[in-house]
């Protein structure tokens, strides 16, 4: 029996694009590419999407957060199979493969699901206004369960697409948290516009005061996801209720690495780069003042550029490394020269590594990923 292997440890290309999704996915399909997609919401930390291409057609789909959430959201009516366990299956498309391999699903029944759930991840990715976009002809998919075409995956999507890009200003996505601001007023709100017992109300206001995202307090309650947004939506006009973001910044546990350089292009490929493989990025563009500010948010690595305004490369990192709280943080070197007089000196000044511009994604990610292991070590022993 074949294993099912989504190799999450590789990451997008450092292409970013600014062509829509939809127009991304209609050149996949015209060029007839293989590889991996990935769609990441600039204006969240922890929000983006992966689509998996076959010769130009969807073989799957998937947001990179919440897989459990909106898996038991998704087979409510599937209540035969077990609950997906992220610390024994790395990835919604692994378990689902292994509910077939397991005889829990039939193949019709988990093409079924893999069509639904990549629907429901194109369906989000699609209603964002503004994405960045990567893309790696490396990655794929085994075994290979789902091949369908573009407009057959997406042509049932349109009203509930343009019913999410109403609300998307307030309620991004289905991982949002929404909280009740005034119960009392909830109360009354309901009462008028609903007809129903106390007990219905009282499991409303139970189920939205947990803190859960959309997708739980949908599948608690039995109500389509994109029907409950809009019931939460009209409450939100008139400030009786809220949305949490899926992670705040303090439950944020992603290892940190601060990427001080003052070109926005480089920035975006770094942070596409490494938050698609699980880090979190702090975009630091003014040397002068990031000694502050990498006090107060400690990095695991800091990747820097040599050449920048005010303060070069080599001053700043033997600034670093005479602060008690960052002496003993990785610093690579992220540059454009390569002479041999420039790496001698970086070492001199402290820097752990040097990466020479322009980099291939595995480079990056496996210097940062060995560094911040290797130092991970050295702190617990």
């Amino acid at each position: 029996m074949a294993e099912t292997v989504e190799p999450q440890s590789k990451p997008t290309t450092t292409a970013t694009r600014s062509i829509s999704v939809a127009k991304a996915l209609q050149d996949i399909g015209q060029k007839k590419l293989s590889g991996q997609l990935t769609i990441r919401d600039p204006n969240s930390d922890s929000l983006f999407w992966r689509v998996y291409v076959g010769s130009g057609h969807i073989h799957f789909a998937t947001s990179a957060i919440g897989q459990q959430e909106r898996l038991a959201y998704l087979l409510q009516h599937y209540p035969r199979l077990e609950s997906f366990d992220s610390n024994k299956f790395s990835s919604d498309y692994q378990y689902l493969c292994h509910c077939w391999q397991s005889g829990q699903l039939s193949l019709k029944e988990v093409r079924q699901l893999l069509f639904l759930c990549s629907q429901e991840a194109l369906l989000q990715s699609l209603s964002l206004p503004n994405v960045q976009l990567g893309f790696n002809k490396k990655i794929g998919l085994d075994p290979l369960l789902l091949s369908v075409s573009l407009p057959q995956i997406i042509a049932p999507l349109q009203n509930p697409l343009n019913q999410w890009k109403q609300i998307q200003a307030e309620i991004n996505s289905p991982y949002s948290r929404p909280y009740i601001k005034d119960l009392e007023q909830f109360a009354q709100a309901v009462y008028q516009i609903k007809t129903g017992k106390p007990q219905q109300l009282d499991l409303l206001t139970q189920t939205l005061g947990k803190n859960l995202c959309f997708y739980e307090v949908a599948q608690q309650l039995k109500m389509d996801v994109l029907k409950l947004a809009n019931f939460v939506h009209s409450f939100m006009r008139t400030d009786i209720m809220g949305v949490n973001p899926y992670r705040s910044v303090q439950n944020d546990t992603r290892p940190v690495v601060a990427c001080i350089d003052d070109s926005k292009t480089v920035q975006r490929n770094v942070k596409l780069i490494l938050e698609s493989a699980g880090y979190r990025v702090l975009e630091l563009m003014e040397p002068a003042r990031v000694l502050t500010m990498l006090v107060r948010d400690k990095p695991n690595l800091v990747l820097m550029d040599i050449s920048m305004p005010d303060i070069d490369g080599y001053e700043l990192c033997r600034m670093l490394r005479l602060s008690s709280a960052l002496k003993e943080v990785p610093i690579v070197m992220l540059t454009g020269r390569d002479g041999l007089v420039d790496r001698i000196r970086a070492r001199m000044v402290g820097a752990t590594n040097y990466i020479t511009k322009p980099f291939q994604p595995e480079q990056l990610l496996n210097t940062v990923s060995e560094l911040i292991n290797s130092s991970s070590i050295g702190i617990n022993q």
